[in-house]
């Protein structure tokens, strides 16, 4: 079975460039866990956050 950071990185393989929201339903994370994962994922340069134009964090995944 999958972690959820597997499948958060699975979801970003999948559809990059995905708001939290999206990236929740994509991978099936809890919200606050996915952005506590996301921020890790961030400090190990795996993942780039970003404001989107709606003011919506947008994750793109950096590392293949």
């Amino acid at each position: 079975m999958p972690t959820n950071t597997e499948r958060i990185m699975a979801a970003l393989r999948h559809s990059p460039g995905l708001n939290d929201d999206e990236l929740a339903r994509e991978s099936g994370v809890d919200p606050r866990e996915l952005d506590l994962i996301c921020r890790y994922l961030e400090l190990l340069n795996w993942i780039r956050r970003t404001s989107g134009p709606d003011g919506k964090i947008i994750t793109t995944l950096i590392v293949p």
